[in-house]
């Protein structure tokens, strides 16, 4: 069986990676697309061999050939959007971050729990080759024990008339809910979860009403401590995103940290010498493969909903401690 996928949202991140991985994966195929504009969304569909276009979600939610929907609208819509496909019998992979509160996330996954399909938040990060790397080259102990950690990604993003992820109220936040998740759920992904979280999070070069600047202090439960940045008032220069673990017998250092493939630089460096590494796939792709290929076996699918709900706490969190000034324990599972 191959899974029909639905777009709801089919804008900047669908048309330049999601829409184009459905086409491209062995066991998915893009069924339909919604956006308000219809023949938006019929020039959509066209362009990526999409077999009907919609511009009202319960048209295509009510398609029979949609199977799965890829939820990328802005962060508001993200509950309602899953709700709504829930009720339709649709499985849901939803956009990080994967709503604007942990209570959202918790009624999400509610409402998919009950309608009996699989919830999945986009990590996509997950299916770089080199975080997966890494994670086995911990898990291993190519360098000991692990116990520091940095994960920073940084651009300039100024002020645009309209722009959703510079709205808190449409967004949830600025750079730590933007780019800070990516970080977040990528050092998560290797070295389990996190037990508290001391931050500063301000708006420091720009007029807009979220963070553009934040700089997490972790605590793991593993003791690890690890440094997160993230913000939206750095220019972009060579190697100024990466991810870095430092541990009893060396490091790794891998850069860039949010790469849309896995091509980059991966470097183990021990007392012992140096080793290098070079990948060739695709996040997008392999994310959409792993996903259909659980939807077909009805097993466990790759980064499910409780995920996005771990990582938001952690953000919730940082929020929490740059309000107070205080290290805030990140609140435990009430899914």
């Amino acid at each position: 069986m191959t899974i029909g996928w639905g777009i709801l949202g089919a804008g900047d991140i669908a048309r330049k990676q999601t829409a184009r991985a459905i086409g491209a994966a062995r066991n998915a195929r893009l069924a339909a697309v919604l956006r308000r504009d219809l023949a938006a969304a019929r020039a959509f569909a066209d362009e990526f061999g999409a077999d009907r276009a919609y511009d009202q979600i319960d048209a295509l939610l009510a398609d029979p050939a949609v199977h799965a929907v890829y939820i990328a609208t802005p962060v508001h819509l993200h509950a309602g959007h899953t709700l709504a496909a829930a009720r339709a019998g649709k499985h849901v992979l939803v956009e990080k971050p994967m709503a604007l509160s942990t209570a959202e996330c918790s009624a999400m996954l509610a409402a998919c729990r009950a309608a009996g399909v699989r919830l999945m938040v986009s990590y996509y990060q997950r299916f770089n080759a080199r975080h997966q790397q890494v994670r086995e080259l911990v898990a291993h102990g190519a360098i000991g024990q692990v116990t520091m950690a940095q994960a920073r990604q940084v651009f300039l993003y100024p002020p645009e008339a309209g722009n959703w992820r510079q709205d808190p109220a449409r967004g949830g936040g600025g750079a730590l809910m933007d780019v800070g998740v990516h970080c977040l759920d990528t050092l998560r992904f290797i070295l389990g979860e996190v037990e508290a979280v001391a931050a500063q999070v301000a708006t420091l070069a720009f007029p807009y009403a979220v963070d553009d600047t934040a700089t997490l202090l972790l605590r793991f439960q593993s003791g690890v401590q690890a440094v997160v940045s993230a913000a939206f008032s750095i220019a972009s220069v060579p190697d100024s995103d990466y991810l870095e673990l430092c541990g009893t017998g060396g490091r790794i250092w891998t850069a860039p940290l949010n790469a849309k493939d896995s091509r980059g630089a991966l470097r183990v460096l021990t007392p012992a010498g140096e080793h290098q590494f070079t990948y060739e796939q695709g996040t997008h792709r392999a994310m959409i493969e792993a996903i259909s290929a659980s939807l077909e076996a009805g097993s466990a699918v790759p980064v499910p909903g409780e995920e996005g709900w771990r990582g938001l706490a952690v953000i919730e969190a940082a929020y929490a401690s740059a309000r107070t000034g205080r290290w805030v324990r990140v609140a435990g599972p009430t899914m």
